[in-house]
């Protein structure tokens, strides 16, 4: 199920003075710190993850906490689903194994003529 995110700051300084735009993705300190340990689950739910930055700014985790607590939701809710098939107490059937044929195997040697 993809998710609506908006889009993570970048903040950078030229000259004294502090730039703020739009980044690719969420770094993965951001993501860790609102509980998504896995960096392929967050891009399954539509999160950009940007592997290359490791900055954490308090904006971008604020945006994430909501989308975050979805998803976590989401994963207990599934993990409490009882399972309806039962499994079969037979044992399974024992595969029964070809014996190896011995064949009388010609000899390799040349037969020496006397």
């Amino acid at each position: 199920m993809k998710t609506q995110v908006q889009e993570p700051i970048i903040k950078r300084w030229n000259r004294g003075v502090e730039i703020v735009r739009a980044g690719r993705g969420y770094s993965k300190a951001e993501l860790e710190e609102v509980g998504l340990r896995d960096v392929r689950t967050a891009r399954n739910h539509g999160i950009p993850v940007d592997a290359l930055r490791n900055t954490n700014y308090p904006e971008n985790v604020e945006q994430l906490r909501a989308v975050a607590k979805t998803i976590i939701d989401s994963r207990k809710i599934a993990s409490r689903k009882p399972k309806t098939e039962k499994r079969d107490s037979k044992k399974k059937t024992e595969i029964k194994r070809k014996t190896p044929t011995t064949r009388n195997k010609k000899s390799t040697r040349k037969k020496t003529s006397e």
